[in-house]
């Protein structure tokens, strides 16, 4: 099976020397095209964690776990558009040669993230395909998130679904987070200066999602509309 996903940065705001400051786009609340009750997490499904600790014992890969949470700062309201009667994608952009890894990223500002597929052209397009594998009725997109050597702060990864009530999950094997807190400094994957964060993004479904990344001196919002194809 294959999942298709169209990605787009659809807002950033930015301050401080990694980002300049830009004019927000006006956006409004999303809305459920046709509104139903939210699913109800299965037992032994993916969780929220509340601190470094929690966050980073599912995920080893991304970082070590220590004391501590991301700022409270961090956890700002989602900010994606309406949807509508469509969902508002556009393309990524190719990485310069030259970075510890490539592909085509989405999403500006210091950390940004890489929807790894084979058809490059296609991703330049806008059209991300990827393969996935079914884990506890969720569908995993291969994913890298990186941050710029210019930011070594916190993160905060986070996500839903815009057109209906929904989630987005994070994990390396099977769905194990519905939120990512990376904690400042070194982390445990370090090439040329640039922290790597490796892992798979998770849907149950098709349909259009919004994934948001916040650090202390910006805030990135993307759209992805996901398919399933045999």
């Amino acid at each position: 099976m294959v999942l298709t996903a169209a990605a787009c940065l659809v807002s950033a705001c930015g301050g401080g020397d990694e980002e300049p400051a830009r004019p927000k786009a006006s956006v409004t609340p999303h809305k459920a095209a046709s509104p139903r009750p939210a699913p109800t997490p299965s037992p032994g499904g993916p969780t929220t964690p509340a601190n470094y600790r929690e966050s980073c014992s599912l995920q080893p890969q991304i970082c070590r776990a220590r004391p501590g949470a991301v700022p409270v700062r961090l956890r700002r309201p989602l900010h994606f558009p309406s949807t509508g009667q469509k969902c508002p994608v556009t393309g990524g952009r190719r990485l310069p040669d030259g970075l510890p890894f490539g592909g085509v990223a989405v999403g500006s500002g210091p950390v940004r993230g890489v929807l790894l597929q084979h058809d490059a052209k296609a991703a330049v397009a806008g059209t991300l395909q990827l393969e996935v594998q079914p884990r506890q009725g969720w569908y995993g997109g291969k994913t890298l998130w990186f941050s710029a050597p210019s930011y070594t702060g916190p993160v905060l990864l986070r996500g839903t679904r815009l057109d209906q009530p929904g989630e987005v999950a994070f994990g390396a094997g099977r769905p194990h987070a519905l939120a990512v807190q990376i904690p400042p400094g070194r982390g445990v994957n370090v090439v040329d200066g640039y922290r790597a964060w490796t892992g798979l993004t998770w849907f149950r479904e098709p349909g259009c999602y919004g994934i948001q990344v916040d650090g202390t001196t910006f805030s990135t919002s993307i759209v992805i509309q996901v398919q399933f194809r045999p």
